[in-house]
């Protein structure tokens, strides 16, 4: 965007200017210092100079927290009109929905517009309709939501509705009436109505290839409430009825409304219009909504538990298979010292016993509450398991004298091994899987609910891991278990099955008030 004044520049006297922020069809907003040091941002006002000065001195001393606060009105050296007002730094509102497609969680929306609908009602109350309210004209700085740009507010009186001349607002969020010039503040409850649609679904009800059309669906067309949360279905509807005198009255009674379904305590609201749609009790709301957002998955039946959990075990064979055969390929490649086929297949049954270890307690615990160390006890005692068969496997036997030879254990230094004892050997293969299985949550790894199908992070986790305790235990050239431990954290994720979680439910975000 291109803007008049550059940084540095000084076109009213006490302020530089340092940038520019935005532009828009009354003028441009720059930031800027004063000469005392105070943060503020600067509007140049450029067309319909008129409307734009009109709004601003009828809202010139108005002071509330969800309001930006204007300071001043000046005229510069050139004629040009300025606008000293608060120095927002925080970004608007359609940025934050621009990174929630599908909406904000349901608690921060309603949040929001409570402190919103707050502000509006202010200016109600003082005679002021905004007539531009949109994402764009709110703020959000540490939590707090400001409404600016006061440049289309007029004085309109609580039972004026003459016609009115200009044509105001965004095309998104414009009310039916606007159309004839006859109006009050009844637009900017339909104005708010849109925007809570918009923060609960990510999109406004009305859309179209041109301003005329979206419009035309202004006038005719029902917005489509389905994809709203139950609970709001009324509240949106009534906001954005064509009619104005089916809309809520004040912007009160409709914050009042959105704030019962939050469980708070009830107050007395003005009975609504025979036309109007029946307004939700709190406790069907929270019902409602807790339908519309499961909070947790069905369950699996135990004969599917079983039928899941033989899949996963065979499959992890096959896995386990085709990435020792990879190995060995890639070991012949890189000329790796890789002896015969008898130590892949120690790799291999190395590898299937890490990964059954792990699938079948996890399966037993899948969206189960248990302790974690508790869980991290069983997971030593199979680890344990598995270097004892591993050690079984390259023919060791309790009680034999000296133990293997170093080349059969590959957890023994083949050069300049010293004195070998069988029990240490022993000890070395229990202790290395017992801590491998220990240091990490590898049921996690199996969880159904788990965030992500994969996520190379528990591999990663695996690999430092077993890397780590080889170099405290005694080991050979080609770090077998090492290999095994990370192969099986990739097979876990492969096999185990998994579901989409369901979107949490929205944490309590409390605003606070300067």
């Amino acid at each position: 965007m291109k803007f008049t004044c550059s940084s540095g520049q000084r076109p009213l006297d006490g302020y530089t200017l340092k940038r520019g922020v935005g532009c828009g069809g009354f003028g441009e907003v720059y930031y800027a210092i004063s000469d005392g040091g105070k943060e503020v941002a600067l509007k140049l006002v450029r067309g319909n100079a008129d409307i734009e000065l009109r709004g601003i001195a009828q809202c010139l001393n108005l002071k509330h927290p969800h309001l930006v606060s204007l300071y001043d009105l000046k005229t510069d050296a050139q004629g040009d009109h300025w606008v000293v007002m608060e120095y927002v730094a925080g970004e608007p509102l359609n940025v934050v929905l621009n990174r929630h497609p599908n909406g904000l969680p349901p608690e921060l929306a309603q949040q929001w517009f409570l402190a919103m609908s707050k502000a509006v009602g202010y200016l109600h109350d003082h005679g002021i309709v905004h007539r531009d309210l949109k994402p764009g004209n709110i703020f959000l700085e540490n939590g707090i939501l400001k409404i600016g740009d006061y440049g289309l507010s007029k004085f309109i009186s609580s039972s004026q509705r003459t016609a009115q001349t200009q044509s105001v607002g965004t095309v998104y969020y414009m009310a039916p009436e606007i159309s004839t010039g006859n109006y009050n503040k009844q637009i900017d409850i339909y104005a708010a109505g849109i925007m809570l649609y918009e923060m609960l679904t990510g999109r406004v009800p009305f859309e179209g290839e041109s301003a005329g059309e979206i419009l035309m669906k202004h006038l005719t067309s029902p917005p489509d409430l389905s994809k709203l949360p139950a609970a709001y279905i009324p509240i949106v509807g009534k906001a954005l009825a064509k009619n104005p005198a089916q809309r809520y009255a004040t912007m009160a009674e409709m914050a009042k409304a959105v704030e019962l379904l939050g469980g708070a305590a009830p107050v007395d609201v003005p009975a609504p219009r025979p036309v109007a749609p029946p307004r939700v009790a709190p406790a069907a709301a929270k019902a409602e909504v807790q339908d519309a957002i499961p909070s947790v998955l069905p369950a699996v039946s135990f004969r599917a538990q079983v039928a899941e959990l033989s899949g996963s075990m065979a499959l992890a064979g096959v896995l386990a298979l085709l990435l020792g055969l990879l190995y060995l390929a890639l070991s012949n490649s890189f000329n790796w010292q890789v002896s015969s086929l008898t130590e892949i297949g120690s790799l291999f049954f190395l590898t299937v016993g890490i990964s059954w270890a792990v699938l079948i307690p996890a399966k037993l615990w899948d969206g189960r509450a248990g302790d974690t160390w508790t869980r991290r006890v069983v997971m030593m005692v199979l680890g344990a398991a598995v270097g004892a068969g591993a050690l079984w496997s390259t023919g060791w036997e309790a009680g034999a004298i000296g133990g293997p030879t170093p080349e059969q254990l590959p957890f023994v230094k083949k050069a300049g091994a010293s004195p070998r004892n069988d029990l240490s050997v022993a000890a070395g293969y229990l202790s290395y899987f017992a801590l491998s299985l220990c240091m990490l949550r590898w049921w996690k790894m199996a969880d159904r609910h788990r965030s992500q199908r994969f996520s190379c992070f528990p591999v990663l986790a695996a690999g430092f891991w077993a890397l780590l305790l080889l170099c405290v235990w005694p080991r050979g050239e080609t770090p077998y278990g090492a290999i095994a431990l990370v192969t099986a954290a990739v097979i876990v994720q492969w096999v185990s099955p998994w579901e989409q979680p369901p979107p949490p439910l929205a944490r309590r975000l409390r605003l606070r008030y300067a």
